[in-house]
Parts: C-alpha cells; structure tokens; sequence
C-alpha cells in the first residue's frame, strides 16, 4: 500500500478502493468499507474548516510528485489558455485541449491522499483551493508551498473553507 511518505502504487489502490477488483473478496473488503465511509463523513451538515497545513500538505505532495505535477502543470496550461482566449463554446476547436485526463487523475489522487492523510473528505477545500494555490505557484503568482504570503493568501481568498493552524482545528 502507497502511504503520504511514499506515494508509489496511489492509483492502484486507489482503483482498488474506488472500484475493486471484481472478486467476491474485495467486495467484503473491510478497507473498501473505511474508504466509502471517510468519503461519506461529510456528506450532510457544514463541513469542518481544515487547517492552511492540509491544503498544503496536499499541495507539497501534489506538486514533489512528478505524475501528479505534471497533470497539474496541463491543467495550470489550459487556464492560462482559457484567461488568455476563453472562455470557449463547446465546439470551439480549444476544447479538444483541455486536460480531461489530468483532471480525472488530480481527482482520484485528492480523494486518495485525504484518505490517506486522515483529512476531511471536501472537494471545495483538496480538490479546488488546493488546485488554485499550485497553478499559483507553478505559475509563479505564488513564492512556494511554505512561504507566508501563500498561507496569507489562503487566508485571505478561502477563509470560507480552512482556517489558520492556530485557530484549534484537528490535524
């Protein structure tokens, strides 16, 4: 199994998780169980407000992967595309660029490092700011993962979903 240290052999288990692998075993997997459950934690109710150091946590991870960076840098190139010329129709010849495959892939990988990381299962917080602050930072709008300016920036633009470290939330 992959673990946040080592992220090698993520996308299989994740498949495993996600899908198993068509045996009756894997359908009674109790580890099939704790994933749909982590994935339904929040389903109903307001969601908890993560502490900056997940988001970014997944981003340092995100981005020191090179699969993962480099589906993150084919998206960050189609918002660049998209601020320059777009936004486009559905049959504007742009479409045919954008980075379906990634996207599926940056999917996958949040819901298996929160999984993985024990953090909350929220698309709005792992899947979308965290997305932001990277295209951010490969970009280059934003100096790093740990500068302060990119914490101030969360801070800032997301307050509605994390919160500061020293505000009490678990981690």
């Amino acid at each position: 199994m992959a673990s946040i240290d080592n992220i090698a052999g993520w996308r299989e288990e994740y498949e495993y998780l996600e899908y198993g692998d068509g045996t009756d075993a894997a359908t009674d997997d109790p580890a099939r169980g704790v994933w749909r459950a982590h994935k339904n934690k929040f389903v109903h109710g307001m969601p908890p407000k993560p502490p900056i150091s997940q988001v970014l946590h997944l981003v340092e991870v995100m981005l020191g992967n090179e699969e993962t960076r480099s589906a993150m840098k084919e998206l960050s190139d189609w918002w660049d595309l998209l601020e320059k010329k777009g936004p486009f129709e559905d049959d504007d010849p742009e479409m045919a660029l954008f980075p379906d495959e990634a996207v599926q892939l940056l999917i996958e990988f949040w819901q298996w490092f929160c999984f993985k990381a024990g953090y909350p299962h929220l698309g709005q917080v792992f899947h979308h700011v965290a997305r932001e602050v990277a295209n951010k930072i490969l970009q280059g709008r934003l100096p790093g993962v740990h500068a302060r300016e990119t914490e101030e920036y969360l801070l800032q633009n997301y307050s509605l979903f994390v919160s500061a470290d020293d505000e009490g939330a678990s981690q």
